[in-house]
């Protein structure tokens, strides 16, 4: 019986781990469509923050409260402005609010960002 649970509590965990598997080309997509024009090709910034170096090393919660209520990883009000994609909805796709997967995606796209250089 400890022999079934196991195997139950692998497949479980393998399938999990495979629907939160990040898509970075799905994520540059998204980044290249909604993000690029403030924070560069690069994430070097411009019109908005820097992403490369601290915003890449950020938790995904930290992330997805910038992106979605225009707050940073302390909990303030962002110093730049950044569309309020929660309230707003995104460029392209025009009026989508990002979901969790969206988020995830473009946070593990700006998470290879910081390789290169601007």
């Amino acid at each position: 019986m400890k022999t079934i649970w196991l195997i139950g509590a692998f497949a479980f965990v393998a399938l999990t781990t495979n629907a939160v598997a990040e898509d970075i080309d799905a994520g540059k997509t998204l980044y290249t469509a909604n993000c690029q024009k403030c924070h560069g090709a690069n994430g070097q910034g411009g019109i908005g923050k820097k992403l490369i170096g601290d915003a890449s090393k950020w938790e995904f919660a930290a992330f997805k409260n910038a992106v979605l209520n225009g707050l940073d990883d302390e909990g303030h009000k962002l110093k730049q402005p950044m569309p309020l994609f929660g309230k707003l909805g995104l460029t392209d796709p025009k009026g989508k609010v990002p979901d969790d997967t969206d988020l995830q995606n473009i946070f593990a796209y700006v998470k290879t960002l910081s390789g290169k250089k601007g």
